[in-house]
């Protein structure tokens, strides 16, 4: 008799060696920045609760928002200043339609660009001025940036790592954000397109996520109806498969340590 039954494979988030980049770093961050515990973090999310800010478009918002973040990221805001700059999609004519490729993080345009003014020491935080139409990811670069400050600007890192400066966000209560910014598609009448921001992949962000929930000791996080759809599914396979394997995560290898 021929056994028609297709074998189940076993779901793995990731490969194993990634799997344990983000557990070590996630590790790492929280050891670096103990306080507040990462159990008592706020998680901030797009609610007028965590960002009582009339969205208008304005660079004003961006301040607003700026002032918001620091407090989360415990940086003070005096030393940050925000610059505009313009970076206009790229666009490929597809004879009936237009598609936009907006920025992305390999290209030297980037909608987020930081840097230390040496006679002020004042960081500066360049903004691509689209930004203003899109709060959410208005707050995701900014997050980023400052997350360069923590890591690179108070010398916890000596070079950089841009996943880990991702990794960062999460870490601090923000990668609600950067998660939903990763991928988004739009659809309009005249054009269509997507929009990429950071360096992390979608199934990343789902993993890094489900490691702050599951540490946090969240099986149904709140915070998870605020994930975009492209996430959210992700999240959820992710953090049930830490929750069935619990003996595995943040658990190295004595020649890893």
């Amino acid at each position: 008799m021929f056994n028609f039954r297709k074998s189940k494979k076993k779901y793995e988030p990731l490969d194993l060696e990634l799997r344990k980049y983000f557990e070590n770093n996630f590790l790492w961050l929280i050891q670096e920045f103990p306080e507040p515990t990462i159990e008592s973090r706020r998680i901030l999310t797009p609610s007028t609760s965590d960002f009582p800010i009339k969205w208008n478009k304005s660079r004003e918002n961006a301040n607003e928002a700026l002032q918001v973040i620091c407090d989360q990221m415990q940086v003070d805001p005096k030393v940050i200043e925000l610059d505009f700059h313009e970076n206009n999609p790229k666009e490929i004519d597809m004879g009936t339609s237009v598609i936009f490729l907006e920025s992305d993080p390999d290209n030297t345009e980037a909608v987020g660009l930081y840097h230390k003014d040496p006679a002020s020491g004042i960081y500066i935080i360049s903004l691509d001025e689209s930004l203003l139409e899109r709060p959410d990811c208005l707050i995701a670069t900014i997050a980023h940036e400052l997350s360069h400050v923590k890591l690179l600007g108070e010398k916890n890192l000596e070079q950089n790592d841009e996943m880990l400066t991702d990794l960062t966000t999460v870490v601090f209560g923000l990668g609600i954000f950067n998660a939903n910014c990763a991928f988004q598609f739009y659809n309009q009448i005249d054009r269509w397109g997507h929009s990429n921001l950071g360096y992390l992949k979608i199934e990343e962000w789902a993993y890094a996520l489900a490691l702050l929930a599951f540490i946090r000791h969240e099986d149904e996080p709140p915070w998870k109806q605020f994930l975009s759809k492209t996430i959210k599914s992700d999240f959820e396979k992710c953090l049930r498969y830490m929750i069935e394997n619990e003996g595995e995560i943040f658990e190295f290898d004595e020649e890893e340590e």
